[in-house]
């Protein structure tokens, strides 16, 4: 993907008591747990828009003693490489980029939690990647010597869900409706996604349909 899709949502189902998730995943197939990020909620508008943009940016968090330790988020290409360095003093974070490392060939995002001189005060981190300073895509619990390595597609998922913010992690049994998954590189001038209802006699489910613009 090398432009920013806009995404325009039309809600049809004349309903407004529920909200729709906007989110994706690491595609990772390595990972070994999938953890979703509300990227996006849409609260019973009837039509919206937004963009998912070429651009992003990676940050890292972890909590110590009540505190959260935060790096970043920082502008980030794909294919780039990162590291975690601590300060055992000041208990803060460094997160650099690795400009001597070449782009990896399958375009993830890698970030290493390194060692510190005191591997007793070395920290476990929580990698993310962000656009439009909203939350993405999440890999938690780096531990010291590991690494974080997300790998993201130009897709999108859209489900229907209740009582969720912006930025809330999520599983799948959080979902209301069964998530669609929209392939932006299908629409390179944009899309509309449609939520439309189902009739009672036939289940009755919300269910998404996508179009170009």
């Amino acid at each position: 993907m090398t432009t920013d899709i806009p995404i325009r949502y039309v809600n049809c189902t004349g309903k407004t008591d529920f909200e729709v998730v906007v989110f994706t995943k690491n595609y990772n197939t390595n990972t070994p747990k999938t953890h979703y990020a509300a990227w996006q909620v849409l609260r019973g508008q009837s039509s919206v828009e937004f963009i998912y943009p070429v651009s992003m940016a990676v940050g890292v968090t972890c909590k110590l003693g009540g505190q959260q330790i935060t790096a970043g988020p920082f502008p980030a290409k794909l294919g780039s490489t990162w590291e975690i360095s601590q300060n055992v003093i000041s208990s803060t974070a460094i997160l650099k980029q690795r400009e001597d490392v070449p782009p990896n060939p399958c375009n993830g995002i890698i970030v290493r939690n390194n060692p510190t001189s005191d591997t007793r005060c070395g920290q476990i981190f929580d990698v993310g990647v962000y656009k439009e300073g909203e939350l993405l895509v999440i890999q938690p619990d780096i531990r010291v010597g590991d690494q974080a390595y997300v790998l993201l597609q130009p897709k999108l998922y859209f489900a229907v869900v209740r009582n969720m913010m912006v930025g809330d992690l999520f599983t799948s049994l959080e979902i209301t409706s069964f998530p669609t998954e929209i392939d932006l590189s299908k629409f390179p001038k944009g899309l509309i996604v449609t939520l439309t209802e189902r009739a009672f006699d036939l289940g009755g489910q919300y269910f998404f349909t996508a179009s170009s613009m």
